[in-house]
């Protein structure tokens, strides 16, 4: 076993295994464990006091240390304390474990693959490199199992005792820790270092913790779980030991869910979460509890009320007896205001029915005479009519005469208004006539040279602009012809450009192809069939189970491959190439097995390249093909039948019926293939193909005389070992790396071309659309100088001709416009005179108009009065009959209602004065039966009031007393919730503290190679969904997606994140890097040396299965390990 610097591996000699007789058997069963987070003080102290029989085995958080002491004996007498004085003084380790917990050596006896195992760790950094098989996982589930874990959390067996090497009968975990530092555990006792022991039978397991001497001290599993508490060690939390199995499904996923649990189990923040639901659980029971106590309390008050009332009942029975006397003179009174409402009601309808009485006898009585005076004042209503309607003739004429005549004075009005008008239009325009000719003699000769001038300025102007517009088309012709070549070359860079994407796709799927291939040769190494997939193995699997027994002789024969090899090494390529397209099929020997063969191979090929199926008859022995076979005439010459190896006949018979190997010859030699192909009389007979392997070349014998060239690839089915179809695929994938990093500069730089082109034709573009907009505002200025309207100059003698008739025309408009003013005015006078006129005839008229409809008023009310008096009589006297009836009978009434009054007020009088009451009959009635029935219950029951006193005593003081505990448990309620309330928004701070922290180191270690990341947290749902994005682009929140190393760098790159959470003496990393390739397991160890260095008070082991070509120095310490003997 092979050591490097400081680092220790020995390996002796099995001794068999240790008596059991020192070894006392566990007392207890382990107690359930509690994680409690140390966050926060107060949250500690508050889950102390509700879990102080419960052991916490949690890391110290690296932002707030324990502050809790550990507990020492006290009951040491001083000759004990000057022996352990001398331990402490003498037995010492070196500086560097100057931290309590770290782990100096340990030894493992008949422990799964190591019969005697004693490795020496260094203080710092620590390499435990080895193959496969070399027993790296047994040290890791040593160290968990030899701290108290138990098997199922290692994931390597189901029990403890299946772990003991077989053909042993015990075996022996001992692991020596540091215990000096800081918090020494009972240093006094135990000194600079002690030992766990842990024996393992296959009957029981027992503990023994032994000091720096190796004395036993104590064998309870309590008092090692204190030292662990003491020393803050959770060897069960996976971020400080990460065992195989979590390595690999850490690294295999990263799943929202499990990410979320992960953070919380790696801060212990789980651990307070599960307290705080246990403190809810238990208030809610004291909740529980106060309802009951209160319950209770309520059912006692309840009795001492029925007790008190019953002494009340005693004290008030007179009281009951003048409240029903009270109660009875009430109603009475009652009684007497009901009467009396009644009376009041009866005299007031009888008042109505009089004064309806005496309406209807003034009516009938005086009819007659009535009719005859409104009849007389009808005729001198018509009387008066007629003397109004001739004066309203009269002056309705008079009004006529008076309308006209304002209005023939309007229309000539309106006809003079209009001469006036045209008077001064007439005058204006010659007006203006006037000053234009003064303006045009005063101007005449600076406006004919002004012409003159602007003429020759624009015809100068539409030269240059033609002359511009010339220039302008030059350059926009010469700017498209520039044009046109950039885009030949835009087009034929931009059809590069899709090329090489399409070729950097097609390389990415090869990649993942190689990598999902990887992957499952990884999952399936000890499998043959592995080469095929995963599905096959599934396949085989499921027909070996269902042609189990004597039927399997008919079970589908495949993949064919797996039956088919090469005796000879250099003709495995070309037997694969020649069989490709068979070696993943299937043969079945009739249609039934086919339809089922079809059915399973569909539902486990779902995602397509389904293997083929091929139906031959099933026969126990091979052709015979000596008759068919070709004879090999030339030396380095052979039957391809001959270099095929197949123990199967069905799968041997099927390539002699379809491929007819048995016909083709193999060669070295290119003359050779020529010389037996190429003339028929060299041809040998049943000859149909001769191949040579080293130059890729198949001949067709002559007559059909032809050659072809065949590619030869690499084996990957016929007789492949998977670590070398492994190591293959890796090659090949650095390949297609290397290809790809070629293909991205040359796609760059094809695309930096295309991006070139674009903005040339841009910038063309844009000088082409600014000549022609040139051009355009000049055509538009020329053809607006060529409309230009330049100004016309009159003759200057008939400039002054009509100078002097506008004089004539302006005098003449003037005259003219006075007469027409005095005629208006003249009119004005006239109409104001006669509308005044036409408003006195109008309000006459108006006047006569008002008295003719007053009158007529007057006449229809008294006509209408007429009409009621015929029409109502007979009417008005029955109800005058009927009136008389109802009055008669509603005096017979009151006469009745007046009589019982007198008797209700005589009986009330008898019971008492009048007592005014605000409540309804029933309800008095009500309460006098309830007097009535207290005074008879009061009679018939026989109560002693001194017993009923002092029965109330007692209730009273069990009601004060439940009270008073009622009063403190809801206090405590009420502490507990307050209390809870501040722990769980503590713990939500802390929660937030300790995610913002993890995602922050986590987002700084992924920088390193330029890798982003994004969360999403949901406290609600459980989940920490993480984003990462690889320098490629490609976004991914599952590690499927990534590639191994990518993946394993991601992981790293997380535990890095969790690891400055959480501080721990230890951290034990398994199989970090089996993911990886050599370029991106160097870089991820350099990080975590890093981390190491950072980190001196830690200690770190980190287990890889790969050769690691780190250095050893004082703070590096690499082991390696030999495979063990078995």
């Amino acid at each position: 076993m092979e050591r490097s610097r400081r680092g220790r591996i020995r390996r002796m000699p099995s001794t068999g295994s240790e008596s059991d007789s020192s070894m006392a058997e566990p007392t207890r069963k382990r107690s359930k464990q509690q994680f409690v987070a140390e966050a926060e003080p107060e949250i500690v102290a508050y889950l102390e006091e509700e879990e102080t029989e419960k052991y916490a085995n949690a890391s110290t958080s690296r932002t707030a240390r324990s502050r809790n002491k550990p507990t020492r004996r006290t009951t040491l007498n001083m000759s004990q304390r000057s022996v352990d004085f001398i331990l402490t003084s003498e037995l010492s380790i070196p500086n560097a474990f100057d931290r309590c917990g770290k782990v100096i050596s340990m030894r493992l006896t008949n422990f799964m693959c190591h019969s005697n195992l004693f490795i020496e760790f260094g203080p710092n950094i620590n390499f435990l490199v080895g193959n496969n098989g070399s027993g790296k996982s047994a040290v890791i589930t040593a160290l968990a199992l030899g701290l108290t874990s138990s098997a199922r959390a290692t994931n390597r067996a189901s029990s403890i005792q299946k772990l003991i090497k077989n053909g042993e009968v015990s075996a022996t975990i001992s692991i020596t820790l540091s215990n000096s530092g800081l918090r020494p555990f009972k240093a006094d006792v135990f000194g600079p270092h002690l030992t766990v022991v842990r024996q393992i039978r296959h009957s029981s397991s027992t503990y023994d913790l032994q000091d720096a001497r190796g004395k036993s001290v104590s064998k309870k599993v309590s008092e090692i779980r204190r030292m662990l508490l003491c020393f803050g060690i959770n060897v069960e939390n996976p971020i400080f030991v990460l065992n195989q199995e979590a390595a690999r499904e850490f690294l295999k996923e990263l799943e929202p869910a499990s990410n979320y649990k992960l953070l919380m189990k790696a801060t212990q923040l789980d651990v307070c979460t599960s307290s705080l639901t246990e403190c809810h659980a238990q208030r809610r029971h004291f909740t529980q509890d106060l309802e009951q106590l209160a319950k209770k309390r309520d059912a006692v008050i309840k009795q001492a009320d029925a007790e008190e009332e019953k002494v009340l009942m005693l004290k008030d029975k007179e009281m009951v007896k003048v409240n029903l006397e009270q109660c009875k003179t009430k109603l009475a009174w009652m009684a007497v205001t009901h009467y009396q409402n009644e009376l009041n009601k009866l005299e007031h309808s009888i008042k109505l029915i009089e004064n309806k009485k005496a309406s209807l006898e003034q009516t009938t009585s005086k009819k007659e005479s009535t009719q005859a005076t409104m009849n007389q004042k009808l005729k001198e209503f018509e009387a008066s009519k007629n003397q109004i309607l001739a004066t309203q003739k009269f002056q309705d004429e008079k009004l006529k005469t008076a309308k006209k005549a304002v209005q023939d004075l309007l229309l000539e009005a309106s006809q003079v208004k209009a001469q006036i008008g045209n008077a001064e239009r007439r005058m204006r325009e010659d007006q203006h006539s006037y000053d234009e000719c003064e303006k045009l003699m005063g101007n005449y000769h600076a406006d004919f040279n002004r012409a003159k001038e602007q003429r020759e300025e624009h015809a100068y102007k539409m030269e240059t602009l033609k002359k511009q517009v010339a220039k302008n088309e030059e350059s926009i012709v010469q700017l498209r012809a520039e044009q046109q070549l950039i885009n030949r070359d835009l087009t034929s860079a931009q059809e590069r450009v899709d090329a090489l994407k399409n070729e950097r796709i097609q390389l990415h799927k090869s990649k993942q192809n190689i990598s999902r291939e990887i992957e499952t040769l990884s999952r399936n190494k000890s499998n043959k069939l592995s080469v095929y997939g995963e599905q096959t193995i599934q396949v085989v699997h499921a027909l070996r189970t269902q042609y189990a027994g004597s039927n399997m002789h008919r079970m589908p024969r495949g993949p064919l491959g797996q039956y088919i090899s090469a005796p000879n090494p250099k003709y495995r390529d070309l037997i694969e190439n020649q069989l490709m397209h068979c070696l993943r099929s299937f043969i079945v020997g009739s249609d039934r097995e086919r339809q089922s063969l079809r059915a399973l191979l569909q539902n486990k090929f779902q995602g397509g390249n389904m293997p083929t199926i091929i139906t031959s008859p099933f026969t126990d022995r091979v052709y015979d093909v000596s008759r068919n076979k070709v004879r090999p005439t030339t030396p380095n010459t052979t039957v391809l039948i001959d270099e095929i190896s197949c123990d199967d006949p069905v799968v041997m018979n099927y390539l002699i019926d379809i491929l007819r190997i048995e016909t083709v010859l193999v060669t070295e030699s290119k003359e050779i293939a020529e010389f037996l192909t190429s003339d028929t009389e060299n041809v040998p007979p049943n000859l149909t193909r001769v191949l040579v392997p080293n130059l890729g070349l198949e001949y067709i014998p002559s007559p059909n005389y032809a050659v072809y060239s065949t590619r030869i690839t690499d084996a990957r089915y016929i007789h492949i070992n998977v670590d070398d179809r492994i190591r293959q695929l890796q090659m090949e994938q650095s390949d297609l790396q290397e290809k790809y990093a070629s293909l991205e500069i040359d796609y760059m730089q094809h695309t930096k071309v295309v991006e070139n082109n674009q903005q040339l034709i841009t910038k063309n573009s844009t000088m082409i659309g600014q000549h022609q907009s040139r051009n355009q505002k000049a055509m538009q200025q020329i053809m607006e100088l060529q409309n230009f309207d330049y100004q016309e100059l009159p003759e200057f003698d008939r400039l002054k001709s009509h100078l002097a008739d506008s004089g004539e025309k302006i005098e003449k408009c003037r005259l003219e416009r006075e007469m027409l003013q005095e005629k208006l005015i003249s009119i004005t006078d006239r109409q104001a005179e006669l509308q005044s006129t036409e408003a006195e005839e109008r309000r006459a008229l108006e006047g006569i108009n008002k008295k003719l409809t007053t009158l007529d008023t007057e006449a229809c009310e008294v006509e209408s009065k007429i009409r009621s008096l015929d029409l109502h009589y007979e009417e008005n006297t029955r109800n005058f009959q009927k009136t008389l009836q109802l009055e008669r009978k509603m005096l017979g009434e009151k006469e009745a209602v007046l009589n019982e009054l007198e008797k209700a007020r005589r009986e009330a009088e008898k019971l008492g004065e009048f007592i005014a009451t605000t409540q309804t009959e029933e309800e008095i009635r009500e309460a006098i039966s309830r007097y009535k029935s207290k005074i008879k219950q009061v009679e018939q029951l026989n109560y002693n009031p001194e017993e009923l006193e002092r029965g109330l005593a007692e209730l009273r003081d069990e009601v004060e007393l439940q009270s008073r505990h009622l009063d403190v448990v809801d206090s405590v309620i009420k502490k507990l919730r307050m209390a809870y309330h501040q722990r769980a928004q503590l713990f939500q701070r802390s929660r937030h503290h300790y995610f913002t922290m993890v995602q922050f180191q986590f987002e700084q270690a992924l920088a390193m190679r330029k890798f982003k990341v994004s969360f999403e947290t949901s406290d609600k749902e459980k989940t920490w969904k993480i984003n990462v994005f690889p320098p490629s682009g490609n976004e991914t929140s599952n590690t499927r997606s990534l590639s191994g190393g990518e993946r394993s760098f991601t992981t790293v790159s997380l535990l890095k994140g969790l690891w400055s959470t959480s501080d721990h003496p230890f951290y034990f990393l398994d199989e970090y890097d089996v993911f990886t390739d050599e370029v991106n397991r160097k870089f991820i160890t350099e990080i975590l040396i890093g981390e190491g260095l950072e980190w001196l008070s830690r200690q770190y082991c980190f287990l890889t299965p790969q050769d690691t070509k780190v250095d050893a120095s004082n703070l590096i310490t690499v082991h390696k390990l030999e495979a063990p003997e078995r």
